[in-house]
């Protein structure tokens, strides 16, 4: 075996196997990477157009605070849906178009306009993005980044970028907020999710990802547990006692408020098929579709979404909303 000391010395005294190779991955094999689930990938990615994509924000927009924000944006828009690149060649130009993007909406906001959240052409929306993206690292760490956000700010992450009920109109009203505290909290999340993407991406805790899967599996089974035993006593009873549970514009404490709305239910004919369960840290959302007799198909309406605050074992807050619309289904 060769000697790490007799191998010929670099012109300052290093070998060249220390120095950074002369070769680095193309736009295209970091964006096949990354669809490929290597979140270190996206993050070289957006490391290496940051600065073109910053200037073209300033020349557009004309203020530095907001130009970041477009580029913000532009990460968190390439983190969740780089799996739908149809050329991957063409990187630079995807990303180009997400900030042209970010930066009209920022416009049309100022203007007072009407905002959507559609996408630029050369994005792929065909089926496949969030179902592409599901089983990849990157899904991954993105959920361990929102580990590292409070409360109110992973809610309504969680909420709007993987949640059924995402229009901003639709999260003010789980969260019983205005739209502009949904939106200024957004505004927050997409600068720390953005930073933290260039900053530690690839850098996965296997630990805190079992515990996410731990948590809802728990959730999933706690909802089902109703249905198999005919009552709401193992539900409840990972609920505080004195749980608050808010529904838009009232709120009241106790336990006993949900156990009197589920035994209401099952008396019906009424029972939840959870759809959806999104956990991280402290916080867990909760999608299911509302299974109504066949005598009295318009009961419920057709979703309910929950948000639960605290330790899952002793949850204690809880946020109902009734959908007037079915949850996504959960690929």
């Amino acid at each position: 075996m060769t000697e790490l000391s007799g191998a010929p010395a670099h012109h300052d005294g290093m070998p060249p196997s220390l120095h950074k190779p002369s070769w680095s991955p193309s736009d295209a094999e970091l964006v096949l990477a990354a669809q490929g689930g290597d979140a270190a990938s996206l993050g070289v990615l957006l490391e290496r157009h940051r600065p073109r994509l910053f200037a073209a924000a300033l020349r557009l927009v004309g203020y530095r605070p907001d130009a970041e924000d477009a580029v913000q944006e532009t990460c968190l828009l390439a983190m969740r849906y780089v799996g739908a690149v149809r050329d991957p060649s063409s990187a630079g130009a995807w990303l180009h178009a997400i900030l042209r993007r970010a930066c009209l909406q920022h416009r049309r906001r100022l203007g007072g306009e009407i905002l959507t959240d559609a996408l630029p052409d050369i994005i792929d929306e065909g089926p496949g993005p969030e179902q592409h993206i599901e089983q990849l690292e990157l899904r991954e760490w993105i959920w361990e980044a929102l580990e590292r956000l409070p409360d109110a700010l992973r809610v309504t992450a969680m909420l709007r970028y993987f949640g059924s009920y995402d229009s901003y109109e639709e999260v003010a009203g789980i969260l019983d907020v205005p739209i502009g505290t949904v939106r200024s909290r957004l505004a927050e999340v997409k600068r720390k999710l953005a930073d933290a993407l260039l900053a530690s991406a690839g850098l996965l805790d296997r630990d805190a990802l079992a515990r996410k899967d731990e948590r809802e599996r728990f959730w999933t089974d706690a909802i089902e547990s109703v249905v198999r035993r005919g009552d709401s006593d193992e539900f409840v009873s990972h609920f505080s006692p004195d749980v608050l549970v808010g529904w838009p514009g009232k709120e009241a404490r106790g336990r006993h408020l949900l156990a009197a709305e589920i035994e209401t239910d099952l008396r019906d004919g009424v029972y939840l098929a959870p759809e959806r369960v999104l956990t991280s840290g402290g916080a867990t959302v909760l999608e299911s579709r509302f299974v109504n007799p066949p005598e009295s198909p318009d009961h419920c309406p057709p979703g309910l979404a929950l948000v639960l605050l605290g330790p899952h074992e002793r949850t204690s807050q809880i946020r109902l909303y009734l959908a007037p619309k079915l949850p996504r289904p959960d690929p």
